[in-house]
């Protein structure tokens, strides 16, 4: 080492050094910076020449420490896995949220679900079997036929709206996703050149990895290392990012070949191709075209046994003239109502169960008596109830793998305070003693100088 290289070894140290401070404090300035990794800076021994020179040689003592670069601590297994962990808890949480919506809408048990409801509605019958010729009696019973039939009606309708926001919210997460795209097409552009100019773009690439990660919650949405620190996004096995550009998504509504229903999708936007989605969309999709569906069915299957049971009894006696019954209940399932004809004139109520005018009250009793539709009704309120536990336990078990998952990364890429100040201090010294040592350099060389 020459007499004046000790200069430039004090000077790379402090250089090094005053790069890891600087380091270190970006790091604690971003402690609770959301989708934030921890940085370092790699250093090398500057070993100097490794060829001999023709009239001077290295005397193998260096020429100092040089920084390479500033790198992210990252897990590249724990990101993929995050992806795939986060966009299944979404998609369960949606489904927990939908299913604990519904349950709402049947409001059971309470005095104002449907099942209080059929309970009153048979005790009107019980009532009017009772006291066949009062007025009374049988206006209470066509007032409790038709709250009855307006809860079926009111339940479907709440249905049918559960369904409907599911295509609202989907067309909204679907908007949001292409922009979200875009957004990260627009990074890697500015991250490849930042990487092709010898820079480190760490801070970019940050968002970038947190955009991603929210498009694993809207659409299951993966990532690949692309070319100069570009990345290609995957929702299925097609990108919908692909280093700057992008391929936007689309809702499609379209009629079952079968039933006529609506139907919603998620297509890719220019050649109208089913997309694969995953998260929080995937759940929107089953809400409107499964979820929905089946409960609406279930809810007309038992409002269709309501209306057979009732105007089967029903046309089974006789009114008060003593005339044969008419149907009770008229429309299909969602549009239930109570025969208008004895709406307007109660007297048209086949109460009696034999003719010829007298009024005996058994059919009204025997109507009283009915249960299936009871029956029918509590089977379903079961099944939804063991269908929405189901999703809460599946939720709050992949919730816990998700968090142990995020805690990993975080212990991984996060950044730990003590640890930082511990980085901090240590730099510190080591600035300290590089410019001890530029200063003891320079002590002789004064003293070399001194001596001439």
């Amino acid at each position: 080492m020459g007499t004046f290289d000790g200069l430039n070894v004090g000077l790379s140290a402090l250089y090094a050094q005053r790069r890891a401070i600087d380091v270190t404090g970006q790091n604690i300035a971003n402690v609770n910076t959301d989708g934030y990794s921890r940085q370092r800076v790699n250093t090398v021994a500057d070993a100097g020449p490794s060829t001999p020179a023709l009239f001077s040689r290295a005397d193998g003592t260096g020429r100092g420490v040089r920084s390479v670069d500033v790198i992210r601590t990252r897990d590249d297994f724990l990101e993929t896995r995050a992806h795939q962990e986060h966009a299944s808890s979404a998609y369960l949480g949606q489904l927990q949220t939908v299913m604990g919506r519904i349950e709402l809408g049947f409001a059971e048990p309470s005095d104002i679900g449907l099942a209080a409801q059929m309970a009153d509605f048979w005790a009107g019958w019980d009532d009017v079997g009772l006291n066949p010729s009062d007025p009374a009696a049988r206006s209470q019973l066509l007032e409790r036929a038709t709250t009855l039939a307006s809860g079926f009606q009111q339940l479907d309708s709440t249905l049918a709206g559960l369904g409907a926001s599911s295509v609202e919210q989907l067309q909204a997460t679907i908007a949001e996703v292409n922009a979200t795209a875009g957004r990260i097409a627009e990074l890697n552009g500015t991250i490849r050149t930042a990487v092709s100019s010898g820079l480190s773009p760490n801070d970019l690439m940050d968002q970038r990895d947190l955009l991603v990660l929210q498009l694993s919650d809207q659409v299951g949405a993966t990532a690949r290392p692309g070319a100069d620190g570009a990345i290609d996004v995957y929702v299925g096995a097609m990108a919908i990012v692909r280093s700057s550009s992008v391929e936007e998504l689309a809702v499609e509504v379209t009629a079952d070949a079968v039933t006529g229903e609506p139907q919603v999708d998620v297509v890719w936007k220019d050649d109208r191709l089913d997309a694969t989605v995953g998260g929080r969309s995937k759940a929107l999709i089953e809400t409107h075209n499964v979820i929905i569906p089946d409960q609406r069915d279930a809810i007309a299957g038992v409002a269709d046994e309501l209306r057979a049971v009732v105007n089967g009894v029903h046309m089974a006696g006789y009114d008060e003239a003593g005339v044969g019954g008419i149907e009770f209940f008229v429309g299909v399932a969602g549009q239930l109502t109570v025969n208008s004809d004895i709406v307007d004139n109660p007297s048209l109520i086949a109460a009696s169960g034999v003719p010829g005018g007298k009024v005996d009250g058994g059919n009204a009793r025997k109507m009283a008596e009915q249960i299936g539709p009871d029956t029918s009704y509590r089977d379903v309120v079961v099944q939804l109830g063991v269908e929405s536990q189901t999703i809460t336990r599946r939720t709050q078990m992949q919730q816990t793998i998700t968090d142990q998952l995020d805690a990993e990364r975080e212990s991984v890429s996060g950044v730990n305070i003590d640890e930082e100040m511990t980085n901090l201090v240590a730099f510190q010294h080591a600035y300290s003693a590089a410019a001890r040592f530029v200063t003891t350099v320079d002590e002789m060389l004064d003293t070399l100088i001194r001596m001439v």
